[in-house]
């Protein structure tokens, strides 16, 4: 009996081996979507200089939207309240993440009133918040 089970063992431990390492490959492969972070707070867009850091719904009036293809990256910026260079708040979309909207985003979004809802951070003394999905902008009635 033992025998036969020591034979046994010849072949399953490869086949063994052989799904662990398909296993790894395949859970390096797969990246899960990026949660969406839940919101600590709603703000305005003028509130959200106080706020650096945290995770945020921000609220306001976008003012300018632009898709520049001289930076790196390809940003989309979404200007709330005011116009760059004085904003008082920027929505970032990488090129990497538009293809995920159904038409460009600095169009679907010109001179609407949205929320966005991710992690507060200052770039170059503006509050942004950097956005990967479109579950991350919300159309708001005035």
């Amino acid at each position: 009996m033992i025998d036969k089970i020591r034979d046994n063992l010849k072949y399953i431990f490869p086949v063994l081996i052989i799904i662990v390492i398909i296993g790894l490959v395949l859970s390096r492969m797969y990246q899960p979507k990026p949660a969406v972070p839940t919101p600590e707070v709603q703000i305005s867009a003028a509130e959200a200089v106080n706020y650096i850091g945290t995770p945020a719904k921000v609220c306001g009036n976008v003012v300018s939207a632009d898709y520049i293809r001289e930076i790196d990256g390809n940003p989309t910026f979404l200007n709330f309240e005011k116009p760059y260079p004085s904003q008082l708040f920027t929505a970032v979309i990488w090129e990497e993440d538009r293809s995920k909207w159904s038409s460009p985003p600095q169009q679907k979004f010109a001179k609407g009133h949205i929320c966005v809802i991710g992690i507060v951070e200052m770039h170059e003394r503006t509050p942004q918040i950097i956005v990967k999905e479109p579950e991350q902008i919300e159309f708001q009635k005035n």
